[in-house]
């Protein structure tokens, strides 16, 4: 017996690729119905835009001083 997986593959082997609906309902991801569950909670409210942008900055390996940044 195949799993799902399995059989979305032998599907799309032959008739192409399954749409994000299909891999969706296969993989058994459900989308949120309110666009708040996809806000992050990751930074201190307290700490400022602009110390996020600059940690954002750090974390991707720029400095504020590289002029290539």
């Amino acid at each position: 017996m195949f799993e799902p997986t399995d059989q979305l593959a032998q599907k799309y082997a032959r008739h192409g690729h399954p749409s994000i609906e299909e891999l969706a309902a296969a993989q058994g991801v459900a989308f949120p119905r309110d666009p708040k569950d996809l806000l992050g909670d990751f930074w201190p409210p307290e700490e400022s835009t602009e110390e996020f942008l600059q940690t954002l900055r750090e974390w991707r390996g720029h400095l504020k001083t590289d002029p290539a940044a």
